[in-house]
């Protein structure tokens, strides 16, 4: 019955055991705090996301390049949880750990559905269920496009057993559907279509010849039939490419599309070819280390230029090549040792590192899917092991089973152990430095966490620390936005003057400008302000806050006919109560009073509490309102 794929009793009692196991590991997530490492980009700085779903904000996801990426899908996900929970923390990491639950399950069945093979199937979906590599992508709520983009993709690799056991338009667009979605989430899904060509060698045996061996044979399942013996061999393998010509071309779309967002958005080094092959190929193999022990797992690893001939770049390039030479001399009889090999290597080319983004060296979320590969591998050469010496020594099965129970056991209980890493911004941080050492970035996040809980002085030293070890426009300007809190005004203005001396990203740049401007226009130094209001919003035009405050300026100085063009600017861009009270504002200055009590309503439909505009409204209605 190993091989049956029909959902029986014991298929439905290992998808309750992986769902019951998944939620009772990850449960801790739920008592989690928002992170200052992107959750704000993500989420809580987010003015779209902040207002949850709605018809303006639909439009903003599905063309919004922000965060250097196109993912419609995932800020969807985000608006939706808003729109639930607000902004408590617990809901949105309720949605991420659903999202795991939901893959877990997912690729049970769809392994156990492609091969039939039931125990093995729940081996691998058990180990990827609590493996501590998917710690990061479960418990940062940032890392949601990593989560809802592999529901995506197993979706789509589910639906592809589908069309190749029984071909037909409707169960290809279907595939092509979970794709566009998986995409819509995650743009390094565009490796799919190469998936799928390794999937109809293996399992699916839809290439025109069939690996030799019984244990090949016994993997099929339902999978397609080996094609009749009468057909050219590359005539189908051609049909199988073409087939997949559509899945290409989306691909390429979405790779267009993230490219375009990374030079919009991204602060990109320079970094030499040569370089970016270096750490590439450690990458690869330092991936294979922490899934076989992870241990020191980080939020972030810091890059390093690596020569291209020194010992580890070699060595690895050595292993690599060996066991990529295996798995091609075993490709005919153990099928799924190249199969698994390659998905591995191939799905992790997006996002290697051979094209340069950030400071990062590698990164644990980036083997949520890759990972399934070396697990598929794993488990099914383990098995195939097991029935060879079973004849000979019955002991070797149950030795099997207790390495599998065993492990799963170990990774969950360090998983268990790490997930509390990931409570909040502070021990998130403390733990990336303990491991990586002091690095410029992790010292501005831990920084930031403590300014967020009001912990001022602890949170300068380790921007100052930040500065040190790699000056930058970011460390500056929190430093600078310190002291401004902190009223120390001439301070402020120094660090932010000095964060303009390194530029990097634009909405940063526009972010220094516009507090600077602040300063300024408090200083009484009008001209200066408006000077740096106007590069802030050249640099970020839809800077919301930016454009209300540069109003500010103009209505301190009666330009109120230039305000309000500001403001309604700024209206374009997202509706808020602050532009419309702002906008109502100035409206009443120039004695407009219908369209100040329209704009003074509009802010109380946003914020009910808003008092002033509510004082405001009442004056108008009662004719008491100073004019």
């Amino acid at each position: 019955m190993e091989n049956s794929p029909h959902f029986d009793r014991r298929a439905a009692l290992v998808v309750v055991l992986l769902g019951c196991m998944t939620l009772a590991v990850f449960a801790p997530v739920l008592s989690f705090q928002f992170i200052n490492v992107d959750d704000s980009v993500y989420v809580t700085g987010n003015e779209h996301v902040q207002q949850g779903l709605s018809w303006h904000n639909l439009v903003w996801a599905v063309t919004a390049l922000e965060a250097a990426n196109w993912h419609p899908a995932t800020w969807l996900s985000h608006l939706l949880d808003v729109s639930l929970f607000g902004l408590n923390p617990a809901g949105h990491h309720a949605t991420s750990l659903l999202l795991h639950t939901l893959n877990v399950i997912l690729l049970f069945l769809w392994l156990r559905s492609m091969t039939g093979a039931l125990w093995k199937s729940a081996v691998v979906a058990a180990i990827f269920a609590v493996h501590p590599l998917g710690l990061e992508s479960v418990a940062w709520i940032a890392e949601r496009k990593n989560v809802l983009s592999t529901l995506f993709l197993l979706l789509a690799l589910w639906a592809y057993v589908e069309y190749a056991r029984k071909p037909g338009t409707l169960r290809y667009l279907l595939v092509l559907l979970w794709f566009v979605l998986g995409l819509a989430s995650k743009a390094m899904l565009v490796t799919l279509p190469f998936v799928l060509l390794l999937l109809d060698y293996w399992p699916l045996r839809r290439l025109g010849f069939a690996p030799l061996g019984d244990s090949a044979k016994a993997e099929t399942g339902n999978a397609a039939p080996a094609p009749a013996a009468n057909e050219g061999l590359i005539r189908i393998i051609v049909w199988r490419v073409v087939e997949k010509i559509p899945f290409l071309l989306l691909a390429s779309v979405s790779s267009v599309l993230t490219m375009k967002a990374q030079a919009l958005d991204s602060e990109i080094k320079t970094v030499s070819l040569s370089s970016r092959i270096g750490n590439a190929l450690i990458s690869y193999v330092v991936y294979l280390r922490q899934m076989v022990w992870p241990s020191k797992l980080a939020i972030f690893y810091p890059f390093r230029e690596r020569a291209i001939l020194s010992a580890p770049v070699v060595g690895s390039l050595v292993l690599l090549c060996a066991i990529t030479a295996v798995a091609v001399w075993q490709m005919r009889r153990r099928p799924y040792l190249a199969v698994e090999w390659f998905w591995y290597v191939g799905t992790l080319v997006p996002v290697v590192g051979l094209v340069h983004v950030g400071d990062i060296a590698h990164a644990d979320r980036y083997t949520y899917v890759p990972m399934l590969g070396v697990l598929i591998a794993t488990v099914w050469g383990t098995a195939e092991i097991e029935l060879r010496w079973h004849a000979q020594f019955p002991a070797v099965r149950y030795a099997t089973i207790s390495t599998a129970v065993l492990t799963v056991i170990g990774l969950a209980s360090v998983t268990a152990r790490d997930i509390y890493y990931w409570r909040d911004g502070i021990s998130i941080s403390e733990r990336s430095l303990a491991v990586t050492g002091p690095n410029c970035l992790m010292e501005r996040a831990l920084g930031e966490a403590f300014y967020n809980q009001g912990r001022a002085d602890e949170a300068l030293d380790h921007l100052q620390r930040s500065a040190q070890i790699q000056p930058s426009d970011t460390a500056f300007f929190e430093i600078g936005t310190i002291k401004f809190q902190q009223k120390k005004f001439d301070e402020a203005a120094f660090y932010y003057k000095k964060a303009l001396q390194y530029p990097g990203e634009a909405r940063m740049l526009a972010q220094i400008h516009n507090n600077l401007a602040v300063l300024e226009m408090q200083n009484g130094l009008m001209a200066d302000a408006e000077k740096d209001f106007r590069e802030s919003l050249t640099l970020d035009p839809s800077a919301l806050r930016h454009r209300i405050a540069y109003g500010w300026l103009l209505a301190k100085q009666r330009r109120f006919d230039e305000a309000v063009a500001q403001y309604e600017l700024a209206l374009q861009t997202a509706p808020d109560a602050l532009a419309y009270f702002s906008l109502g504002s100035a409206l009443e200055e120039q004695h407009k009073l219908p369209q100040a009590a329209a704009a003074y309503r509009r802010t109380i439909a946003l914020a009910p509490g808003f008092q002033e505009a509510q004082a405001r409204l009442k004056a108008i209605a009662t004719g008491d309102n100073g004019n």
